[in-house]
């Protein structure tokens, strides 16, 4: 009997631990499960807070958004030459202290876009070989078109700088490829630029094209073959308008890929190859004037036209004028002249099978012009115009045909803190037209 009444008592306290274990851990869990929901609520407050916060966010960058785009000042203004008042071309305009600027068209005119704020800053008008214009904003709204003079700059060049003159002009060359991780930017960046095409057949439009582009830049300014900077640079389009439907993929591509190439601070390919400075023949045409600083104006022509050198596959003649700064030795401008026997529709630098071709190349020649631009202490690319002529004659009929195509990019942003890396390049484009975003945009002025 005592036995089974200590059995049983001994029962009575495993059953009883048991049971305060047993709520003990329920009251653990229902603790934990408190803590759950409590930490779920104060998640999800913050997660509402953080939408709010959001929403507001976006609410106030569209309504900044909309009260810069109705605080556009818009400038349209001439530039001329003073001496023979003769339009200048390819001319930059910009607001000292940023980035945002225009450029003008072939007949000298520009239209700026300039966000309201800046009002009471200056605007600058430059061009290579000319004095410098600057003025208020505010006062140059106060006239319809705003028409600027500036005056010629040209030096005399001394005796001293003829004699053992190509050999000056190489070292001159070579020290301002080894001033460029000093005068150009080394880290990733973006451009925001503005392109545009038109491409005439028989001197009738057939294609215009204009887009909204956003260029980066892995590398900056370091200087690497043409294959490796290609691989270093990507772009999308942010905004297109044309006059045409593209029916295909080749109607859908631009020629960015050849204005990028045509940026010779960035690749090798092209008359700043320390390599083939000797295959040039060099002469100091003249000393200048650039945004109050004075420039040597070195012509070139290549004595042996490759493709390591052009980035033209079928170059026969190769030549321009390089534009250096004295102070800095900064090359802020290029021009180049090529004459070439064919040409891809891929591009300059691609081998075309002759036997395939519709159409025999008769002749074949284009210009391009670079310009850079100083903005906080380093040079970027401003400008790039291209144009191309070719005559060609249809093989089977003999009927003639000639193609004239006009390309050009205007940088109107960088962003070198926490640029956008764009790895691919868009070679097709297809996107809605939208007027709320060209109303505020600058472009090269066609005259609407």
């Amino acid at each position: 009997m005592d036995s089974h009444k200590n059995r049983f008592s001994s029962s009575y306290i495993n059953i009883s631990l048991y049971i305060m274990i047993a709520k003990c851990k329920l009251a653990k869990n229902l603790n934990n499960r408190k803590e759950t929901i409590l930490h779920i609520m104060q998640k999800f407050r913050l997660l509402l807070v953080m939408l709010c916060a959001f929403s507001l966010t976006v609410f106030s960058q569209e309504n900044e958004s909309q009260e810069d785009n109705s605080d556009i000042i818009r400038i349209v203004g001439k530039l001329t030459n003073k001496q023979n008042n003769e339009p200048i071309p390819f001319a930059n305009v910009g607001v000292i202290g940023s980035y945002i600027g225009a450029a003008s068209n072939l007949d000298g005119i520009f239209e700026f876009k300039i966000p309201g704020k800046y009002s009471e800053k200056m605007i600058q008008a430059s061009a290579v070989g000319f004095s410098t214009f600057t003025a208020k904003v505010s006062e140059c709204t106060q006239v319809d078109t705003l028409e600027i003079v500036l005056t010629p700059k040209n030096y005399n060049i001394g005796e001293v700088e003829v004699m053992a003159e190509s050999l000056v002009l190489q070292k001159r060359i070579k020290t301002a490829l080894e001033r460029i991780p000093d005068n150009y930017l080394q880290t990733p960046f973006n451009y925001d630029v503005y392109y545009r095409s038109e491409k005439f057949e028989n001197k009738e439009l057939n294609r215009l094209r204009e887009a909204a582009v956003r260029i980066y830049d892995d590398k900056g300014y370091q200087r690497a073959d043409a294959y490796q900077v290609f691989k270093e640079r990507g772009y999308r389009f942010l905004q297109v308008r044309k006059n045409f439907e593209p029916a295909s993929l080749a109607d859908g591509s631009t020629f960015l890929d050849e204005l990028l190439e045509m940026d010779i601070v960035r690749s090798r390919g092209n008359v700043l190859n320390g390599n083939h400075i000797s295959f040039y023949d060099l002469k100091l045409d003249q000393i200048t004037e650039y945004e109050n600083d004075s420039i040597w104006v070195i012509s070139y022509k290549s004595k042996r036209p490759m493709l390591s050198n052009t980035g033209d596959y079928y170059a026969k003649s190769y030549s321009g004028k390089l534009y250096i700064k004295t102070k800095d030795y900064a090359v802020i401008k290029n021009e180049t002249h090529v004459v070439a026997t064919n040409y891809s529709p891929q591009g300059r630098s691609f081998y075309v099978n002759e036997n395939r071709q519709k159409w025999q190349p008769l002749k074949i020649e284009y210009d391009f012009s670079v310009t850079y631009k100083q903005h906080s202490g380093r040079y970027y690319l401003s400008y790039v115009n291209y144009k191309r002529h070719h005559e060609l004659k249809e093989k089977e009929t003999g009927i003639p045909k000639s193609i004239d195509i006009n390309t050009e990019m205007l940088i109107t942003k960088i962003n070198t803190e926490n640029p956008e890396i764009i790895e691919k390049r868009a070679y097709y484009e297809n996107m809605p037209f939208d007027k709320k975003f060209w109303d505020s945009y600058n472009i090269i002025f066609d005259g609407e």
